[in-house]
Formats: structure tokens, C-alpha cells, sequence
């Protein structure tokens, strides 16, 4: 019996483009190596501990569902925040396992678990010793020693401190703000590791694309206030900052009072921003927005409701993640860039909420 749950857990799934047949099982090839293709992040449900990685291979159209308990013999862990490969590694962010999973980004193998946080958001490598996750309850950012996979440091930032992006020598953080509000970039000198600059550029700042110009774009959710009463809610923003001066270009609202925009991604050239959000809570979906416009257009770029958005930047496709009703597994639409038409769509684990490209 225990043999035949190891087979079952060592299966695989091939799942064929624009199709609503079952996936076939098949068995995953050993020598299969993990370091051309789609890594599919699943959120999973909180508290059950049934985050997962899906890989999905381009040129064989085949998805392997579920990667690290079917290679490690274990789950992974709960609430799969985001997975990021550096220095051939695999750094995967575990927010409810308040740890951070190191595996061998070709074999999928673990090697090590970083703990020590009480709510990891996002990973960030600087070079082959250091690196930073952003802690959201601690309202930290830990320095990571990456050859003994431990916590060296803390940098005490703003409030719910969420995504992190480095431009030259300045970690950008965004402080989203957590259970109450923040409205702040905290700038660090990673040489230093001081803060030398606070920006506040609007409610709950939660993710950043940086564009051909070296601006950075960074898209704010908005306050929640009272979760109960919209009319209390502060409206979403999408910030656009000089990196050479640290100071903001432009500022465009987003939507309506109630609206909460919370996913930004990038297109390859770095001409176009996607913004996942619901404009007046009647047109959900994906804004497109040229570098050098001033305004969102008055419809979504791709219509319906999104959990997560990516853009794969070597084909240059819009990966959305779709959550259906968040307890059966979910689909994975993408979309052309240019035109917004649908392309295909890939049944994937439960609660996507984003993708990673080795």
C-alpha cells in the first residue's frame, strides 16, 4: 500500500491546450530537468497546507502538477506566496509556513527551509551571499545569508512591507500596510543597509514593474478601511517614479471608491504595464497602459476576474490566474499581448495566484 502511494504521488499530468477533456496521467521522467519552462504558483488554501508548484513545459505542452511533494515525498508547506529562481536556486515563499523553501532549481530537490520569519512576502537575491525577504507582520526586511540559508539581519521599514524590487544600489520596498494603512516606499542602501528615503506615494503600494525608461511603476491597492463599508475605502493608484532622483513623475487613479487593483506585471520590451483590478466593481480585468500614457482606458484589456497576472517574457504571454470558486483546482488562461485574445488555458492546483519563468 505504501509503495503504491509513493507510485501515485510520482505521477504527472499532460494537459493538451484549449481542451476541458481530463489531464492523462503519466509518469514523470527522472531525468527530467526542471530549467526550461513555467513554474505556476498555488496559493492553496490557508491553514490546510496544500500550497503547491505546477511546471508547465512549453515545448511538450505538458504540466507536472504538484512538483515539490511529488520529487520531496512531503508538502511543501501552507500559502505558496511566491517562488523566485536566483544563482540556481529556487526560493519559494511560504506566508502561513512562515519559512522560505530552497530547492535545486533543475531538480526541484529541497535542500533547505529559512525560518525565523512571522510572515514572508517576497524574495529578493542580491548576489551568490545575500539576499531579502520582506516580513509583513514584523514590518521587516530580512538579510539572508544564502550559503547558510539563515536570517543575518533586520531592517525595521514601514507597515505590511510586501514587494521588493533593486534598482543599482537602493532596495525599493513597498509597505502595503498590513492590517491597518501605509502609504510608503522605504528606500535602503544596500550597501548600508539604512533607509536614506521615504516616499509616500498613495494607500497600500503592493507591487512594482520597472519599464525601458528605468522608471518604476508602482501600483497601490487603496484602503480597505471598514471591510464592510465601501464608501470608506480610498481609491487605487498607479505611481510612476524617477529612479535617478527617487521622485514621482505622475500619479493616476484607478477606478472607483471600492476598487482594489493588486497585481501588476510588465510586458518583455517594457512598453506596456498590465494592471489586474475592477474599474466601478462592474469591468473586472486586465488593463493594459503604454509607458508614456496618462490614463487607463475606459475597458479592461482582457476581460473577467483574476487572482494573479504574469507575462512570460520569453513569448511574451499573459498568464492569468483564475481561482474559481478557491476549493477545486484552477485554470491558468493566456492571452496575447498584443491583442488580448485568448489563447489556451491549463488546469493547474488550487488558488493560483501567479508564475515564475526559469
Amino acid at each position: 500500500m505504501k509503495n503504491k502511494i509513493i507510485y501515485l504521488a510520482l505521477l504527472a499530468f499532460t494537459l493538451q491546450a484549449c481542451t476541458e477533456e481530463p489531464p492523462i496521467p503519466t509518469p514523470i521522467d527522472p531525468n527530467l530537468a526542471f530549467d526550461k519552462g513555467v513554474f505556476i504558483v498555488n496559493e492553496g488554501n490557508f491553514g490546510v497546507g496544500n500550497a503547491s508548484i505546477d511546471f508547465y513545459q512549453r515545448d511538450s505542452n505538458r504540466l507536472i502538477k504538484n512538483v515539490f511533494e511529488t520529487v520531496n515525498g512531503r508538502p511543501m508547506g501552507d500559502v505558496a506566496q511566491s517562488m523566485t529562481i536566483f544563482k540556481n536556486k529556487g526560493y519559494i515563499v511560504l506566508n502561513g509556513s512562515a519559512k522560505v523553501e530552497v530547492i535545486d532549481a533543475k531538480t526541484f530537490k529541497s535542500e533547505a527551509s529559512i525560518n525565523g520569519f512571522s510572515s514572508p512576502r517576497s524574495f529578493l537575491g542580491i548576489d551568490a551571499n545575500r539576499a531579502f525577504v520582506a516580513d509583513w507582520i514584523s514590518n521587516s526586511v530580512k538579510e539572508i545569508n544564502l550559503q547558510t540559508n539563515t536570517i543575518v539581519s533586520s531592517i525595521s521599514v514601514g507597515t505590511g512591507p510586501e514587494a521588493l524590487i533593486l534598482i543599482d544600489s537602493f532596495l525599493y520596498v513597498a509597505n502595503s500596510g498590513g492590517y491597518i494603512n501605509d502609504s510608503t516606499l522605504s528606500i535602503i542602501n544596500i550597501n548600508t543597509n539604512q533607509i536614506v528615503k521615504q516616499i509616500i506615494v498613495g494607500d497600500a503600494p503592493i507591487a512594482f514593474a520597472l519599464d525601458a525608461n528605468k522608471d518604476l511603476w508602482v501600483l497601490c491597492r487603496g484602503d480597505y478601511k471598514d471591510y464592510s463599508i465601501k464608501e470608506d475605502d480610498t481609491k487605487g493608484a498607479l505611481v510612476k517614479i524617477n529612479t535617478s532622483t527617487q521622485s514621482i513623475i505622475s500619479k493616476i487613479i484607478i477606478g472607483a471608491q471600492g476598487d482594489h487593483p493588486d497585481k501588476l506585471a510588465i510586458s518583455n520590451d517594457k512598453q506596456n504595464v498590465f494592471i489586474n483590478t475592477a474599474i466601478n466593481g462592474a469591468n473586472n480585468g486586465i488593463y493594459k497602459l503604454g509607458i508614456n500614457e496618462s490614463a487607463l482606458p475606459m475597458n479592461p484589456f482582457v476581460a473577467g476576474y483574476f487572482y494573479g497576472i504574469g507575462v512570460d517574457p520569453l513569448d511574451d504571454k499573459i498568464y492569468a490566474a483564475d481561482p474559481l470558486d478557491f476549493s477545486q483546482d484552477g485554470i491558468m488562461w493566456r492571452y496575447n499581448t498584443n491583442s488580448g485574445m485568448r489563447i489556451d488555458s491549463i488546469r493547474v492546483g488550487k488558488v493560483p495566484n501567479g508564475i515564475h519563468i526559469q
